[in-house]
């Protein structure tokens, strides 16, 4: 197990069974958000920030060295600071530094162990399975410190690396997958606002016909009551895999009505929060400052005025025009990153509105 969950006011919490490194209770993230950030996170980011955690083993004696106080303390301090930010991340740093402290005692364990998380390791890893690091024949006997010439601990550690970046760019496949079909049944299928899990019975249903299995409902969780910190007895997850993890949270933000949505603007996702409606995110969009969700209404401007908004929007001359001394009902509307210029000779200036938006 590599962690339980629960939920609780609207948040994911997450929970760590002593583990080797780190043993933190009570971390908290607004559900969805751990996984929105999984999704959107770089693979290019992932593979450099892993490449400089296997180079700390490129040494001789780097099978010696982990076992060093001072490294144990930064390993615990890296992890401790990076289940703060990115949850779903952190479990591989978790995945990696298990398997080298693993490794040090016996390559056929760690190997053995790590299959279990990530399929193809022991394929991988099979050229150092058998080896074994030297012992002393008797415990009045020392050896000599041993020079890994073919640095293995290194080695290992970045066949590791690019099992981690495979799993982790199929993992977030399978997710989007997942949250475009779901976006597609929201637009397709008339389902009760009060009966959101109906929705994963019908991503289920395709999931069955396409490969001829569950993804979410295989393999069910196990779930027992524990106590938590701040001490409180509450209901948890069992999570083996970062694949669990994805599946627990996925289905949650159903049963909570939460749903990732792809912006029209910049076509990245997002959660909407206040607004289930929502097609642009907050993002900050283009050199202008402008968020994707930012609308501007822009009537007639002063000539002061025109030149330092053309420069601070990037508004053409022609677009300039229509707010160079304007008549009535012309202007511009500013969306995201997309600037249109309107004339609307026929507004009805008897209405309420037209007395509100000339007050």
């Amino acid at each position: 197990m590599i962690a339980s969950v629960y939920i609780k006011n609207g948040n994911i919490h997450f929970y760590n069974e002593n583990r080797r490194f780190t043993d933190i209770g009570g971390i908290a993230y607004e559900l969805g958000r751990p996984l929105l950030d999984f999704i959107c996170y770089e693979h290019d980011r992932f593979d450099e920030a892993f490449t400089l955690y296997a180079e700390a083993f490129e040494n001789e004696f780097a099978y010696t060295a982990v076992r060093e106080p001072e490294f144990i303390s930064s390993v615990k301090e890296s992890a401790r600071n990076m289940q703060q930010r990115e949850v779903y991340i952190y479990f591989y740093h978790q995945m990696l530094m298990e398997f080298i402290y693993d490794f040090v005692d016996s390559p056929r364990t760690a190997i053995e162990r790590l299959e279990k998380l990530l399929s193809g390791a022991y394929d991988r890893l099979s050229w150092t399975v058998d080896f074994e690091w030297p012992v002393p024949v008797s415990p009045f006997v020392q050896v000599a410190l041993y020079a890994d010439k073919e640095k293995r601990l290194f080695r290992a550690a970045m066949d590791v690396v690019a099992l981690m970046s495979e799993d982790l760019k199929a993992a977030q496949s399978a997710v989007i997958y997942e949250i475009e079909l779901l976006l597609a049944l929201r637009e397709q299928v008339d389902i009760p606002i009060n009966s959101p899990m109906e929705y994963l019975y019908q991503l289920e249903a395709n999931n069955k016909i396409r490969s001829g299995h569950y993804f979410f409902l295989d393999n069910p969780f196990r779930v027992f009551y524990g106590v938590t910190k701040p001490p409180e007895i509450a209901e948890l997850y069992e999570i083996n895999m970062i694949k669990d993890l994805i599946r627990f949270e996925f289905m949650k933000m159903i049963e909570h009505d939460i749903f990732i949505k792809k912006c029209k603007n910049c076509e990245r996702y997002f959660i909407p929060r206040g607004r289930a409606d929502a097609e642009y995110c907050s993002r900050i969009f283009g050199e202008n400052g402008r968020k994707c969700s930012d609308f501007i209404y822009m009537l007639n401007q002063a000539a002061c005025d025109r030149q330092i908004l053309a420069k601070q929007l990037g508004i053409s001359p022609h677009q300039l025009s229509y707010v160079t001394h304007a008549n009535s009902g012309e202007g511009l509307l500013f969306f995201g990153d997309t600037i249109i210029p309107f004339v609307d000779r026929g507004f009805d200036k008897n209405g309420e509105i037209y007395q509100l938006l000339n007050t």
